[in-house]
């Protein structure tokens, strides 16, 4: 079926306009006001009530589209004009029941759309919600069950089993290309703040809630092998392949050869999944490796920008690469030349460049002796000291422990102040990357900002873990 036989023509139209996030806003508050009222629909004064009091919480900046300039509006007409929006759109109906009641009840594929939306909404930066997001030891576990248990319900386990584990693979390639996207971001990105609030988003939003997990409590090799040597159990069963056949015969148009081919691969898919899968991880743990260490590694290429040739360089090819794309080649090659103009001679001669060679004499009592090896201890403090800014995670949890033992629960602006240096940054930035499980604090982001001298970041809280 064409899916705009079932979609009308302007539902889309919601998601298109100038107000389309003030639309799916509080298409959203309402879903979920909806969803928690009673399963013959919703009153249209609740509904009205529900848009309004978000709408007091979250100011528009701007007003609605089709309004008069001209006429001062309130939060209950706003209202009443999203939800004439909504039902216009057709994302809605309105009904009147027996007792002259106005009900509001969502269509059936604005349901499904909403639940996508929501979905990715949970997927994004700053996510508060209960939702954990990524929910790989979900679809794991229910397949290890569903295969552990014996009632016989053999075409049932096998079509849930596949169920899960296809939904597991797509929690995998959400993740992997969520990780894609992050390490775009560092190629997109060329200012401290931004590469420093990316990676908070990162900590919280992957690593936390689906890399670690991933890799510790969802993973897959708890139950992977129980998995397999089932299936494969399943397959030298010779009344259980038969009994499958039997239920597949109507989806094989009653051809008992083809049914018995469509459960056999249906379990082989399952099983090379579960067999790949592991190298599909490594490939995640290289990315993941790739998106910190390149991090650490633009930003303190940032932060020597002043007296680094090659980003000078790289301003120049970039102000003449926008300069050819607007045409401009001549004007940007007269601006760059002069910085690479060179002296030229006509001659040089050989004596011009010879030097005689000194006499060496040797020195009896040498600088570092005569100075009682002072200076040379200035050297080696010094070069301790440098030694030291390379931020180990001894040295990171050392610092934060200072914090740790007045409260379990350190804000970022707590710890930067105004005379922010490279040091700080650098720490900063360390503290971001060993959050975890092994280090015993964790990342999450705030909503407020850092104002500081530098730049503005986003805030976030180190949260300290049980002991």
């Amino acid at each position: 079926m064409n899916v705009f036989d079932v979609i009308p023509n302007n539902f889309f139209n919601l998601l298109s306009g100038k107000n389309r996030s003030i639309y799916v806003n509080c298409l959203l508050e309402l879903f979920r006001v909806y969803e928690q009222g009673s399963i013959l629909g919703m009153d249209k004064n609740i509904a009205r009530q529900a848009i309004e009091d978000y709408l007091d919480l979250n100011p528009l900046e701007e007003e609605l589209e089709d309004q008069d300039e001209e006429t001062e509006l309130t939060n209950r007409d706003r209202a009443n004009q999203i939800i004439r929006r909504l039902e216009k759109t057709e994302w809605i109906d309105i009904d009147v029941n027996n007792n002259y009641e106005e009900i509001l009840n969502f269509r059936d594929y604005s349901i499904t759309i909403i639940e996508a939306l929501q979905e990715i909404s949970n997927d994004s930066f700053y996510d508060n919600t209960e939702d954990d997001g990524h929910e790989f030891r979900g679809y794991i576990y229910t397949s290890y069950s569903l295969l552990k248990s014996d009632y016989g319900e053999y075409g049932m386990v096998l079509d849930q089993v596949y169920k899960n584990t296809l939904a597991f693979v797509r929690e995998i390639r959400k993740l992997d290309s969520r990780l894609k996207y992050y390490i775009k971001t560092i190629v997109d990105h060329s200012e401290i703040k931004d590469l420093i609030n990316y990676l908070v988003n990162y900590k919280a939003e992957l690593m936390d809630k689906a890399y670690r997990r991933l890799k510790t409590s969802d993973n897959i090799n708890k139950y992977r092998a129980d998995i397999i040597r089932k299936l494969e159990e399943i397959q030298e069963d010779k009344f259980i392949m038969e009994t499958l056949a039997k239920e597949y015969l109507v989806k094989a148009h009653n051809n008992y050869d083809m049914a018995m081919m469509r459960v056999n691969k249906k379990i082989d898919d399952i099983i090379d999944i579960y067999n790949s899968v592991s190298y599909i991880i490594d490939e995640i743990d290289h990315k993941n490796k790739v998106y910190v260490n390149t991090t650490i590694a633009k930003i303190k290429f940032l932060l020597s920008d002043d007296e680094n040739v090659i980003s000078k360089l790289s301003k120049i090819l970039s102000f003449t690469a926008e300069s050819i794309k607007d045409n401009q080649t001549n004007i940007a090659m007269n601006t760059i030349r002069p910085m690479f103009t060179l002296s030229t001679y006509l001659q040089i001669s050989k004596e011009s460049l010879y030097t005689p060679r000194g006499i060496y004499k040797h020195i009896e009592n040498q600088f570092l002796e005569e100075n009682d090896n002072r200076f040379d201890q200035i050297l080696r403090d010094e070069f301790y000291k440098e030694f030291e800014i390379q931020y180990s995670e001894e040295v990171i949890q050392k610092y934060l422990d200072e914090y740790f033992r007045k409260n379990a629960l350190i804000k970022a602006s707590e710890i930067i102040n105004d005379d922010m240096s490279d040091e700080g940054i650098l720490r900063l930035l360390y503290i971001l990357v060993y959050a975890g499980v092994e280090m015993n604090y964790f990342i999450q982001p705030l909503d407020n900002k850092i104002d500081n001298s530098r730049f503005i970041i986003d805030d976030f809280e180190i949260i300290k873990g049980e002991n």
